[in-house]
C-alpha cells in the first residue's frame, strides 16, 4: 500500500489477524497488546506513552456505538478482564458511559456493533455500508433510532454495555431529530378540541373526552392538574370543577378541605367581592404556592400572621379578634375580617372550609354574576339555661367583652372555620422549576411560549425551555413542532403527541352537529389567548373591544374554534363565525350556562360593536332561550 511505503503505516498481527495500523500506534500496540514492530519504525514513534490500553480502548469506543466489554476484547485480541478494568477508569474520567442501550443486545461472541469506519488494527475505522458522515463524525444511520441509557425494556444479556460519552450525545440528538421529524403538526382548532378534553372538561353527549370525573376522587383529579392557577373565585364552582366533575356539590369541596387533602390559597383581589383564588394539593402545596411578594400587611394583619405562624394549627374568628386588636385596641368584626381577607388575597393565610369564598361572593359584584341565594338566617343561640349567651340569670347584663363577645354575636359567614397560615412556597429554585415545568406538562398536554406566559411564571419561558430542554434530554418529554404557526419551541409527552394527533381533522371521524363547549375565558381549558392567538375579528367590525382572559368574560368554542367572546355582564359580544349551524350550537351553549345556574343573567346590547338585535347572532340566542329587550336580548336563569 502507498501509505505502507511512505512509512505512515505498518502491517501487524492481532489474534491472528493481519491488519494495517497508523505508525503513531506502534508503542501503544507494542505495549498494550504485545504486538512485535516490523523494522524500520522510526524512533520517535516508539517511545513509551502514559496509558496505551486507554489510549486503544478509548479510541474502540468513539469509533462504535454501544458494545459490551467482550466485543471490545475480541476486536483487540485482549482478555475481557483487561478491557473492563480499561473502560472503568475510562468512566470515572467521565469518557465513556456504562448501561443498557441497545434494545437487543447480542450475546457474547455474537456479530459486533457496527462500527462508524473501516476497522484498522487499533480500531480506527474506516466508512461501512450504513453510514452517513456528516461534519459530526460518521455514526450508523440506523443509531438515529439509538435508546436513552437504562431505557432497554426488552430481553437482554447480563452484560453491560458501553458508549463513549460524545457518540451518546450523538444518537440522543439525532434520535430526537428523527422523532421530531416523524409527527406532523396539527392545526389550531384541533389543540382547541384536544385541551378541553385533556382536562376532563365534559362535552355534550359525552364527546371524544375522557372518561367523565366523579366524586371525590375526581375532584382530586381535577384540582391536580390545575393546582396553583389562580380562577376567579365567582368561576372555581360553576364553571370550572362543574364542567369537569359530574355530580360535583359544594360540600365535597369542603369534605376534602376539612379532611386536609386540598388547600386554597389567593391570588390577589379584584373589584367588588370577587378574587383570584388557587387551589391545591396538600402533599404538594409548597410547589404550587405563589403568594405576592410585595405584600405587607397592617398592624392587625401582621398580629394575626405571627400567632397562626408561631402557634400553628387552625383558629376560629373568636380565637382571633383579641389577637388581631393586640393588647391595647379592642377591633370590630369587620374590621377583623377585613384583616383576614387582606391576608388570604395575599397568599398567607386560608381556611379549612371554602364557605368563607362563597359567603364573600354571594354579596354581589363579582366577575361572574351569582345566582341569588337566600342569606343565612340563624336565630340567637341560647344556653341550657334558656337566656342569651352574655346575659344574667334574670335577663340583666352578665359579661361582656373580651373572649365572651356580644350578646348573641355570631361567627361573620366570611370569617366561616378554621384558619391557619399557609406553608412557606419551595426555596430550592431547581427543584421549584422542575416541578413547575411537569405541572404545565399535565395541564396544557403541549407546553408552548403563550402557555408559559399566560401563568405569568417566574423566569418566563427562558427559564421553562432550560428545563423542559433538559426533561428531554432524560426522555421524560420530546420537542418538536405539534401545533402550527407556533414555532418549534413546543414540548409534549410522546403519548400525548399521539392522542393529540387524533383529534385532526383527517383522523377524526365526521360528526353530524357541532360540539360547542362554554368555558370561563380564565379557564386553563381556554387555549385562546394562552397557547394559541385570539383569532382576528372580521374587516366590519365596529368596536375597540378585544378579547382577553379577563376575569368575569367567557368564550364559546365551536369544534374547537373560538365562536363567540362575552364581556364581562354580556353587554358587549364578539362574533368570530357568520356560519348558521355553528352560531346555533354557540348559542345553545351560552345559554345553557345561564339556565344551569353557572351565571345568574346576562343582557346584551352589542355584537362587534353594532346592535345585536335583528342579526344572525340574535336568531341563534333566541332560538336557543334568549328573549328580546328593547335595548337587546336577555337570558335568564
Amino acid at each position: 500500500m502507498a501509505l505502507q511505503r511512505a512509512n505512515r503505516a505498518i502491517k501487524v498481527n492481532i489474534g491472528g489477524v493481519e491488519r494495517f495500523a497508523a505508525v503513531e500506534d506502534a508503542a501503544r500496540l507494542r505495549d498494550a497488546i504485545g504486538v512485535p514492530l516490523p523494522m524500520g519504525v522510526p524512533l520517535a514513534f516508539i517511545e513509551p506513552v502514559a496509558d496505551p490500553l486507554g489510549d486503544l480502548v478509548s479510541r474502540y469506543a468513539r469509533t462504535h456505538g454501544p458494545f459490551t466489554a467482550t466485543e471490545a476484547a475480541a476486536r483487540l485480541g485482549l482478555g475481557v478482564a483487561v478491557v473492563g478494568a480499561a473502560l472503568k477508569r475510562l468512566a470515572a474520567d467521565g469518557r465513556v458511559v456504562e448501561g443498557e442501550f441497545r434494545p437487543h443486545v447480542t450475546a457474547p461472541g455474537a456479530t459486533p456493533p457496527q462500527s462508524t469506519p473501516e476497522d484498522g488494527a487499533d480500531g480506527e475505522p474506516g466508512p461501512v455500508a450504513g453510514t452517513q458522515p456528516t461534519d459530526e463524525g460518521a455514526v450508523p444511520a440506523a443509531a438515529s433510532a439509538a435508546v436513552i441509557p437504562h431505557a432497554a425494556d426488552a430481553t437482554h444479556t447480563n452484560a453491560s454495555e458501553w458508549c463513549d460519552a460524545e457518540v451518546l450525545r450523538k444518537l440522543r440528538r439525532r434520535s430526537l431529530a428523527a422523532l421530531r421529524a416523524e409527527v406532523e403538526p396539527v392545526d389550531a382548532t384541533a389543540y382547541g378540541r384536544f385541551l378541553p378534553a385533556w382536562q376532563h372538561v365534559r362535552t355534550p353527549g359525552g364527546g371524544r373526552g375522557q372518561p367523565s370525573l366523579r366524586g371525590l376522587d375526581g375532584i382530586i383529579t381535577a384540582i391536580d392538574q390545575l393546582s396553583g392557577v389562580p380562577v376567579p373565585a365567582s368561576a372555581w364552582e360553576p364553571l370550572v370543577l362543574a364542567t369537569r366533575v359530574s355530580n360535583y356539590q359544594p360540600a365535597m369541596l369542603d369534605e376534602l378541605m376539612a379532611a386536609g387533602e386540598v388547600l386554597w390559597s389567593g391570588a390577589g383581589a379584584l373589584p367588588g367581592n370577587d378574587g383570584w383564588i388557587s387551589l391545591h394539593l396538600a402533599d404538594s402545596v409548597e410547589l404550587t404556592l405563589n403568594p405576592s411578594p410585595e405584600f405587607e400587611p397592617g398592624d392587625a394583619g401582621q398580629r394575626l400572621l405571627d400567632h397562626l405562624r408561631n402557634n400553628g394549627g387552625g383558629y376560629f374568628f373568636r380565637q382571633l379578634t383579641e389577637v388581631a386588636g393586640g393588647m391595647d385596641t379592642v377591633l370590630s368584626d369587620q374590621e377583623v375580617v377585613a384583616a383576614l381577607w387582606d391576608l388570604a388575597w395575599a397568599g398567607r393565610i386560608t381556611g379549612d372550609t371554602f364557605a368563607p369564598v362563597r359567603s364573600l361572593i354571594a354579596g354581589g359584584h363579582t366577575a361572574h354574576r351569582q345566582v341569588a341565594r337566600a342569606p343565612r338566617a340563624r336565630a340567637p343561640r341560647l344556653s341550657r339555661l334558656g337566656r342569651s349567651h352574655g346575659t344574667g340569670l334574670m335577663g340583666s347584663p352578665g359579661l361582656s367583652g373580651g373572649r365572651y363577645g356580644q350578646q348573641g354575636a355570631g361567627t361573620p359567614p366570611t370569617a366561616a372555620g378554621r384558619w391557619s397560615a399557609l406553608p412557606e412556597p419551595e426555596l430550592d429554585a431547581t427543584i421549584h422549576a422542575r416541578a413547575t415545568a411537569e405541572l404545565l406538562l399535565d395541564r396544557y398536554g403541549v407546553v408552548t411560549r403563550g402557555s408559559v406566559m399566560a401563568e405569568q411564571i417566574l423566569g418566563g419561558f427562558g427559564l421553562m425551555y432550560k428545563v423542559l430542554a433538559r426533561l428531554e434530554e432524560a426522555g421524560r418529554c420530546r420537542r418538536g413542532y405539534f401545533i402550527e404557526h407556533l414555532g418549534a419551541a413546543q414540548f409534549a409527552v410522546p403519548a400525548t403527541v399521539d392522542r393529540l394527533r387524533s383529534y385532526s381533522e383527517d383522523t377524526q371521524a365526521a360528526t353530524a352537529d357541532p360540539v360547542a363547549l362554554a368555558l370561563a375565558a380564565t379557564d386553563p381549558a381556554n387555549p385562546y389567548g394562552a397557547a394559541l392567538p385570539w383569532p382576528a375579528l372580521q374587516d366590519d367590525a365596529g368596536t375597540g373591544h378585544r378579547p382577553g382572559r379577563k376575569a368575569g368574560a367567557l368564550v364559546v368554542l365551536v369544534d374547537g374554534a373560538l365562536v363567540l367572546y362575552v364581556e364581562r355582564g354580556g353587554k358587549t359580544l364578539l362574533a368570530f363565525s357568520e356560519d348558521d349551524a355553528v352560531l346555533a350550537a354557540a348559542g345553545a351553549a351560552l345559554v345553557g350556562v345561564v339556565t344551569r345556574g353557572a351565571v345568574d343573567k346576562l343582557i346584551m346590547e352589542k355584537v362587534n360593536g353594532h346592535g345585536i338585535l335583528d342579526t344572525p347572532v340574535a336568531a341563534a340566542l333566541s332560538a336557543a332561550g334568549a328573549y328580546s329587550t328593547p335595548k337587546g336580548l336577555r337570558i335568564r336563569a
